[in-house]
Order: C-alpha cells, then structure tokens, then sequence
C-alpha cells in the first residue's frame, strides 16, 4: 500500500510502503522558508594591536578597549611568548617576560 502525498486530500505526512520485507518511511521537507523578525547582528569585537620596537623585558600598553582585554604575545619571528599580565585599568595593561625582546601584542 503507498499513499500519495501530493494528492491534496491527503496531508503531509509520512509513508509508508507495503508489502515489502523493508519498510520505507520517507519524510517531506518543508517548502516554506522561515524568516526572523527584528534581528539584530551583534557588533564586531574590537581589537588593537601593539607593536613594542624596542626589547624590553616589561611592556606597558595602552589598548583602549574599555575591557580586561585578553592578549597572545609572539616575538619578533612570531612565536608565542608567555609572560606575566597585570590589569593595571579597564584600558592599560603591563606584561613582564623573563627576558628582554621585541614583537607584537594582540588583544581583544
């Protein structure tokens, strides 16, 4: 037994063919799209970038984030450095390093 699901008497639904030794359901997609209404996109993080020219041991950094802003340190062949980082406001930070050296600070 098969039902038709185009015939307009019959819903959407699901079917289900017969005699066979498998069964077979088959399920229709949905041919309306549905839309959101008064969405709003969530505004860019925002992000700086320091460059510390001169070797140093401790960098202190004005980011201007308004935030505790999270950093990734690398040295001047890009890799990452780890260090100590002090919250000195909502906008300055200060990292030490064992050693001095030059490179860049990401932060966002």
């Amino acid at each position: 037994m098969e039902i038709d699901v185009t015939s307009p008497s019959v819903p959407p639904a699901i079917i289900v063919k017969e005699p066979s030794a498998v069964s077979s359901v088959l399920i229709p997609q949905p041919t309306t799209q549905i839309g959101v209404k008064n969405f709003v996109s969530a505004k860019a993080d925002a992000h700086y970038t320091h460059v510390q020219g001169v070797a140093e041991a401790t960098w202190n950094v004005t980011h201007n984030l308004g935030k505790r802003a999270s950093v990734t340190v690398v040295d001047s062949t890009d890799n990452i450095v780890f260090g100590e980082v002090e919250y000195l406001t909502m906008n300055t930070i200060r990292l030490k390093f064992a050693g001095a050296f030059s490179g860049k600070a990401y932060f966002n």
